[in-house]
């Protein structure tokens, strides 16, 4: 059998694949193969909490007999396991309505390997010891205990890596490969005062281990995250600013962006729906999918299709520039594909992006808080926020209160609240500190006007 944890030995898998499924009577077929080694250990007060590591492959394949469709999924990566798929996937797919909108995407045909043409794989990554990985998590700790003596219990702290490869083969032709590699660390302490708790975290993710935030940074900017917040209270219930950090403002538009898939707005069921080259937010707000970011998470040359993808702005100066789509959603509203299929082996293709950026602004955020009179700095946000068929958007919050252009004191138990139509429009400020965390990236901004619900 074929190496399964390499490009070559996935490529011959799912080529495999699709000829079976050719010959149980398959007009078009693709299918992802795909081989993945997950490890996490988690630490709390000096102890190991949990560890684990998990090794999985497994192909999926997608049918087309006339213009039904099946989709089928195994772990059985055996010859006979194959065969089995390919009859399951025919056999279901003609019993399944036709629709004429299934279809292969029209991908440019031969083969293109991501990890020739991105940076996503770092072989210290892979290389790394457990018991190294098992360090890293007390250092990250022992960072934030260092912060404080307040800082004497944690949720937990912890190293999580990620490392694989995947194929894409289609029945046109078409070959796709690529290697990633992603290593995770994160710190939840608690802060305690006279019975008081508070607990904050702090976090970093990244492709390659140099690039990973120095581990005491993270430590300690978690521990005095959770100390600011000891003697938290409410504030009255009125409309003022909000200002979003960066992580708060990442949030916000990852929610945002439900409101942007074509197939939601196909549908009706988008509060942006007709909103298409219309002016949607502050002229300062720029909103963009960038798959081609040096070392980013999402970043790829081609989506889960096998179609180009290229930077694409999706809100440009407060113009919404464009609705996002796989083949299949493109077909349903008479346009062309924004290359924004994403699949992994367990599953059909969906829509999505790969690397969410708001564009940075001119201001610190230093400031943006200096210029507040009196708001809100949300710096943990409870619950969902967006409604993207709506737009409404609510949730918890904890922050900081700002009075004078200073913070004051700590918030927790209140709500924020809005209609995104109006916080798009009412952003008056963004910020330079722009930071690139997981697959979204995002500065500071202030949205003004918004319900502050507290006493």
């Amino acid at each position: 059998m074929s190496d399964l944890t390499r490009e070559d030995g996935l490529v011959s898998l799912a080529a495999e694949a699709v000829s079976v499924a050719a010959g149980f009577g398959a007009d078009a077929a693709d299918a992802v193969a795909s081989s993945n080694t997950e490890f996490e250990v988690k630490v709390a007060d000096g102890k190991i909490v949990t560890l684990t590591q998990a090794i999985s492959r497994g192909i999926g394949l997608r049918v087309f007999c006339g213009q039904r469709t099946a989709f089928v999924r195994s772990t059985d990566c055996s010859t006979a396991g194959i065969k089995s798929l390919g009859e399951r996937g025919v056999a279901l797919a003609r019993e399944i309505e036709e629709d004429p909108h299934n279809g292969l995407a029209a991908a440019p045909s031969g083969r293109l390997d991501a990890a020739t043409l991105t940076d996503s794989f770092d072989e210290g990554v892979v290389e790394l010891a457990t018991s190294r990985k098992i360090d890293m998590a007390f250092e990250l700790e022992a960072a934030a205990r260092a912060v404080d003596p307040r800082v004497n219990k944690f949720r937990d702290s912890g190293i999580s890596t990620d490392h694989g490869a995947q194929a894409l083969v289609t029945s046109d032709d078409v070959t796709r490969t690529s290697r990633h590699t992603v290593i995770s660390a994160w710190c939840n302490p608690i802060a305690s005062a006279d019975g008081e708790l508070q607990t904050e975290f702090w976090y970093d993710s990244r492709t390659h281990l140099e690039d990973l935030e120095d581990l005491e940074a993270i430590g300690r900017r978690a521990g005095k995250r959770a100390v600011r917040m000891l003697g938290a209270k409410q504030v009255p219930t009125g409309q003022a600013p909000v200002i979003f950090e960066p992580m708060m403002t990442a949030g916000l538009f990852g929610g945002i962006l439900s409101a942007l898939d074509g197939d939601m707005v196909y549908k009706g069921a988008s509060f942006l729906w007709d909103c298409l080259g219309s002016d949607v937010a502050s002229k300062e707000l720029s909103l963009f999918d960038d798959p081609t970011l040096p070392r980013g998470l999402g970043s790829t040359p081609f989506d889960g299709e096998g179609l180009s993808t290229s930077r694409q702005p999706l809100i440009d100066a407060g113009v919404l520039s464009t609705f996002l789509y796989d083949s299949y959603t493109a077909r349903k509203a008479g346009v062309e594909p924004t290359a924004n299929g994403q699949r992994g082996w367990a599953g059909p293709p969906g829509i999505g992006v790969f690397n969410l950026c708001v564009a940075k602004g001119q201001r610190s955020p230093e400031d943006i808080i200096g210029s507040c009179d009196r708001g809100l700095l949300l710096t943990r946000g409870l619950g969902r926020g967006v409604n993207a068929v709506s737009g409404e958007y609510s949730r918890g919050a904890n922050g900081l209160w700002i009075e004078g252009g200073e913070i004051v004191h700590p918030v927790q138990e209140v709500t924020i609240a809005g209609d995104c139509r109006e916080m798009l429009q009412s952003i008056s400020a963004i910020g330079s500190d722009f930071t690139m965390r997981g697959t979204t990236g995002a500065p500071t901004i202030r949205i003004d006007g918004m319900t502050i619900g507290g006493l």
